[in-house]
């Protein structure tokens, strides 16, 4: 089964986030970003969704992709709060994708430190202790590293660049259909 990510704009219409961590287990990755261990329980995004609406809980659901666990979160940003992203790649590596309705966000971390973080609207504005490390795949997959030619990017070009400089990908299947390990994060 294919784990190309260009049916996520379609899917979450009003926004979604998406964080990978090299080598976790599903459940490992929820705790990290901040699930009550006891709140964990196989459920489908439909579910999901209207837990969210009728509890005001945060939902997110987890899985496993080619050696990467992803957690997928309907709306919000979860991981764009204070520390996550560092408790997220401590010890390995994470790539958060996010578009919400006010800001798009591409985010890379090894071992809790930010190396590559941007707009992917401003792909030539970005940040971290190696913002150049993508430059060529950025290019190739039609977000413009450079001032000098500064082309708005988008979020299909944020796609493309995680699934072709890490490999990772979602399961259609089982994000939209099937069942996942889903998790709450406690107010």
């Amino acid at each position: 089964m294919s784990g190309a990510m260009e049916w996520l704009e379609n899917v979450y219409e009003t926004g979604f986030s998406v964080v990978f961590a090299e080598g976790l287990e599903a459940g490992d990755l929820l705790v990290r970003l901040g699930c009550d261990v006891g709140s964990l329980d196989l459920i489908d995004q439909e579910d999901a969704e209207e837990r969210q609406l009728d509890e005001g809980v945060t939902m997110i659901r987890a899985g496993l992709y080619g050696g990467w666990a992803f957690a997928v979160q309907a709306w919000g940003a979860r991981v764009l709060e204070e520390g996550i992203l560092e408790e997220v790649s401590a010890g390995t590596r994470a790539l958060a994708l996010i578009r919400t309705e006010t800001l798009p966000w591409f985010s890379y971390y090894e071992d809790g430190e930010s190396v590559c973080g941007f707009d992917p609207g401003m792909p030539w504005m970005r940040d971290g202790s190696d913002p150049d490390r993508f430059d060529r795949v950025m290019s190739e997959v039609g977000l413009n590293p450079s001032k000098e030619a500064a082309e708005p990017g988008s979020v299909a070009g944020m796609l493309r660049l995680a699934e072709r400089a890490f490999g990772v990908g979602l399961p259609y299947e089982e994000v939209v259909v099937g069942e996942l390990l889903g998790g709450v994060v406690p107010d």
